[in-house]
């Protein structure tokens, strides 16, 4: 799921789009093979000389076993791929969701501050958590952003490269 251009505004260009670190996905993709592993062992192991009550143990374990796919793996791993985090020339914004989206769109010239966080482990993965503080009180925080050290690095570009340009407001309603 790329990033949809119809959020930006007249000679907006994006300059860094990205979204969670990987490690975000390898957890709904470890309970998919498990759950599809344990869900194939048990309907093999159910006796065929059970008769009709064989089929219909077979289709519960099938139906509990793909509720809990869809529940700890599918929607994790389309959490994670609607995600995105994106620096433009005007603005940061923040993007989740398919069905219910939310989103939040700071203008460059709005961000106070901007830190980041990384554990040893994250800095081994090469991943952290990057908080922009605004003007406004409407702070936001995007979390495990891949080479988040980068990412500083060019939303202070792109905060110097934008002053003394005039504030954007942006055409999409946001």
């Amino acid at each position: 799921m790329g990033f949809p251009d119809n959020v930006l505004t007249r000679n907006e260009e994006v300059r860094l789009h990205t979204r969670p670190h990987w490690k975000d996905a390898v957890g709904p993709v470890l309970w998919f093979v498990v759950f599809l592993l344990v869900a194939s062992i048990l309907v093999y192991l159910v006796p065929s000389d059970w008769g009709s009550a064989a089929l219909y143990t077979r289709i519960g374990i099938v139906a509990v076993f793909l509720g809990l796919i869809v529940w700890l793996s599918v929607l994790p791993w389309i959490r994670w791929q609607s995600t995105h985090y994106v620096l433009t020339t005007h603005r940061v914004i923040w993007q989740e969701g398919v069905a219910n989206r939310q989103s939040m769109h700071v203008n460059l010239n709005r961000v106070s501050s901007v830190t980041y966080n990384q554990s040893i482990g994250e800095r081994l993965l090469g991943f952290g958590d990057l908080k922009i503080n605004t003007a406004d009180d409407d702070d936001v925080e995007w979390r495990n952003v891949p080479r988040v050290d980068k990412a500083k690095s060019a939303l202070y570009q792109l905060i110097e490269d934008n002053q003394g340009r005039p504030a954007q407001q942006p055409t999409d309603g946001t």
